[in-house]
């Protein structure tokens, strides 16, 4: 290989101008500074997700009550950061909150012995109305946070059994 060639082959190799160098720095800049933005529009989605897939699985337990004229019961489990459905003693559906997201408290109380606490067990009627132990119709709700702290409420009202999710804490 001839000198000239060489030169040639060394002169057409082009390394990043100085401007090019910029732009992409300022680029990679800007989408560090919008990384937190998406991280808590990530984190709020999430939570209003778990808020939707929890008010589905009451609205699911009332018409399985309703249809079978059975007893399904919602138990929250604030430890473990999950619920279950069960008809009797039997499993029906077992859900994980996702991960980041905390099942606070609830304020079932089925027993209705305020001594002992809430025992986080709700039941509906084969109307679909939530009912406790003394067969007086009392809803309730349950509380969720995500890890930014933001807060979210599934109600279920007390006479009809309606379902819903609100930012505000029930008054």
């Amino acid at each position: 290989m001839a000198a000239s060639d060489l030169k040639k082959i060394v002169s057409n190799i082009n390394g990043f101008t100085l401007l090019e160098f910029i732009i992409v720095f300022s680029l990679v800049a800007v989408f560090i500074c919008f990384t937190p933005v998406f991280s808590r529009a990530f984190e709020r989605h999430k939570l209003y997700s778990a808020a939707s897939v929890i008010a589905a699985d009451l609205r699911l337990a009332q018409q399985l009550n309703i249809n079978q004229d059975a007893d399904y019961a919602v138990i929250f489990d604030c430890v473990n950061e999950r619920y279950l459905i069960q008809r009797g003693v039997r499993k029906y559906k077992i859900t994980n909150l996702p991960g980041g997201i905390d099942l606070v408290t609830t304020n079932f109380d089925f027993d209705n012995d305020s001594r002992n606490g809430f025992d986080h067990l709700l039941r509906f009627n084969a109307r679909g109305e939530p009912f406790r132990n003394n067969g007086f119709l009392n809803g309730g709700h349950i509380c969720i946070c995500n890890k930014n702290n933001e807060f979210i409420y599934v109600i279920v009202a007390s006479i009809t059994g309606r379902v819903r999710v609100d930012s505000k804490p029930p008054s």
